[in-house]
């Protein structure tokens, strides 16, 4: 048993995190963006936690990104008055739209005149210039989004919202996904390069846009911002086994863990089965060196901080509850059924969003 965690009386998996580890990542990146000179707009949507945000607070920020309107209305009741909901406005969700523009500083994202009539309309009975409003470019990832090429559209939206007396338009923002697919440091940062010279390009449609961009992965790598306005990374507030994989953060970096407990040892296959499935870790995965997918990967706790990844350890199966782990001859000598293990998940975003 991992001697250090049995204190903790772990009953069933439960999310830990390092709060060193997460102040030290958070002061980090904000650093980073003070030294750019450029606006810090973090992702909340990996922490969700109004208390981790509070330490965003004592970092400088004074904006936040989330994913959802209802995670706007909780960052919101917790004081929080300056929120990019970084999801495609939809409709369907006017009335609440509009409950909130009445309450915060509100950014919005469209991709096409058709949203941004909607919102004009929607928004109607509010102040005018209600809401802030962006336009979703994309730049390479081919999720959502304007293609950066498309100079015609851009600046058609743009006109439309200039047009309406309930929006202002406030410039360009994209997200590069596609960095989660780069081989390293080295391509990390071209994707970034290639991000800032397809915005700046976009740019030259409604000529003087200000330009977001945000993700964990070139944010990590990249130490000048200088050539966009904000960022909003997120998923380094905790960092995971992919950040580790893509070289954005090294191991001193991970600062959650699931802690899980053990119910099936079964030596003879070297395997430890563990209360810990796809609804607790999520279901992305990583390649192992030959090839097969992991899931997530052991830790131990030592002197309240996570060890490094125990790369002998992988989860190599998940159903909804049950994991299974590879167990070399020392965890399987020292670990019994009952016993708590810490795993790090392959993605902290969706491991987090599990857990309260």
């Amino acid at each position: 048993m991992n001697e250090t965690i049995d204190h903790l009386d772990i009953t069933e998996a439960t999310l830990l995190i390092d709060s060193r580890r997460v102040q030290t990542n958070i002061n980090a990146m904000a650093a980073k963006a003070r030294r750019s000179g450029v606006h810090f707009r973090p992702h909340f949507k990996t922490h969700q936690s109004a208390a981790i945000a509070g330490w965003f607070r004592e970092a400088g920020a004074d904006a936040a990104t989330v994913s959802s309107l209802a995670m706007a209305e909780y960052f919101a009741d917790h004081g929080w008055q300056d929120l990019t909901v970084a999801m495609l406005v939809n409709p369907r969700e006017m009335p609440r739209i509009a409950r909130l523009a009445a309450r915060v500083k509100l950014h919005l994202l469209v991709d096409s005149v058709v949203v941004v009539d909607a919102l004009a309309a929607g928004l109607d009975g509010l102040p005018s210039r209600g809401a802030s409003v962006w336009i979703k470019i994309d730049t390479g990832y081919g999720r959502t989004g304007v293609r950066w090429d498309d100079a015609g559209l851009i600046a058609d939206v743009a006109r439309r919202i200039d047009s309406c007396d309930r929006l202002a338009y406030a410039g360009l923002l994209t997200h590069s996904g596609h960095a989660y697919e780069a081989a390293g440091p080295d391509a990390l940062r071209r994707v970034y390069a290639q991000t800032v010279e397809r915005l700046q390009r976009a740019r030259g449609a409604p000529t003087g846009s200000r330009l977001s961009l945000g993700d964990t992965p070139t944010c990590s790598v990249v130490d000048d911002f200088s050539a966009v306005d904000e960022i909003r990374p997120g998923n380094f507030v905790f960092n995971d086994l992919m950040q580790l994989a893509l070289g954005g953060c090294t191991a001193d970096g991970l600062a959650l863990a699931v802690a899980c407990p053990v119910v099936g040892k079964y030596p003879e296959r070297r395997q430890l089965v563990i209360h810990g499935g796809a609804v607790h870790l999520g279901k992305e995965s990583l390649p192992s060196p030959d090839g097969a997918p992991i899931f997530g990967c052991l830790t131990d706790l030592r002197d309240g901080s996570f060890e490094p990844p125990r790369l002998a350890n992988p989860v190599v199966s998940l159903s909804q509850e049950h994991g299974i782990v590879t167990a070399d001859s020392e965890l399987l000598s020292r670990v019994e059924i009952g016993d708590p293990v810490l795993v790090f998940p392959v993605h902290a975003c969706l491991t987090a969003a599990m857990f309260s």
